[in-house]
């Protein structure tokens, strides 16, 4: 798993305007909250132009701060592409990690008009900045598009649940494989991956996991030994499927 490298929040991020030649255009992909199936329902082209639209695309490095703690909120966030950790810095000058947000993710989480949380790239990234209130005013008057949002913070809260049940395990190992598991099912993947790239470091990780750096490189090392994944500086090979979906599954 590479290093992060360090923040470079003196330096600009290249600002492209929305409507310029570029075929990214955001997206969100969310499971639907009633349907049967559990595909995740993509944004449709009139729906990915709209939001372009309001939007301002950034190309930003990793290392790079987005918003802090404590800023005023606003505007809300769809992650383009890249990997991006959100944290909070304890005054003991550590930080607790609440999470990572991968393509076609939301993110901007506010409270009484300031973000909650610091976030930052892991890799470089490419961010879809809309304003707070443009996309008040925009979920207004499309009831499409304002149901895929709420679908997308329920995807959130879902995560969210996931990772009590991942931290209330005992076993390091199993707290590990079953974030590895949670990252393959992560956006649209079908068939589900057997490589999975961790850019992030071994210290966010535990930090998520509620574990030390030294306990993730302990049970990342015993899963290698038993032959159930196989690790190298950028990411995870699962080496035994049935092993490793069983010990996910043992909690």
């Amino acid at each position: 798993m590479a290093e992060m490298k360090p923040p470079r929040g003196s330096g600009s991020p290249r600002r492209t305007p929305p409507r310029a030649a570029h075929p990214l255009l955001p997206m969100l992909l969310a499971a639907p909250l009633f349907d049967a199936g559990s595909e995740r329902r993509p944004l449709t082209p009139r729906e990915r132009q709209k939001l372009a639209n309001a939007a301002t695309r950034l190309q930003l490095p990793a290392g790079h701060v987005i918003y802090r703690e404590g800023d005023p909120a606003e505007s809300v966030f769809i992650n383009g592409g890249g990997v991006i950790v959100s944290y909070k810095e304890l005054p003991s000058g550590q930080r607790r990690v609440a999470g990572f947000r991968f393509y076609a993710d939301l993110f901007g989480l506010a409270e009484h008009g300031s973000y909650v949380n610091t976030t930052r790239a892991v890799t470089a990234v490419t961010v879809f900045r809309i304003p707070a209130a443009t996309i008040v005013e925009i979920l207004r008057h499309d009831a499409e598009l304002h149901i895929q949002f709420l679908c997308k913070v329920v995807d959130g809260l879902r995560e969210a649940q996931r990772k009590s049940i991942i931290v209330a395990r005992r076993d390091a190992a199993g707290r590990v494989a079953m974030f590895i598991d949670l990252l393959r099912h992560l956006g649209d993947r079908k068939p589900l991956p057997s490589r999975i790239e961790l850019p992030m470091t071994r210290a966010d990780i535990g930090s998520y996991l509620n574990l030390t750096a030294e306990s993730v490189s302990r049970a990342c090392r015993r899963l290698s030994e038993r032959g159930i994944l196989a690790f190298d500086g950028e990411g995870a090979r699962i080496v035994n499927r049935r092993r490793f979906e069983d010990l996910v599954a043992a909690l």
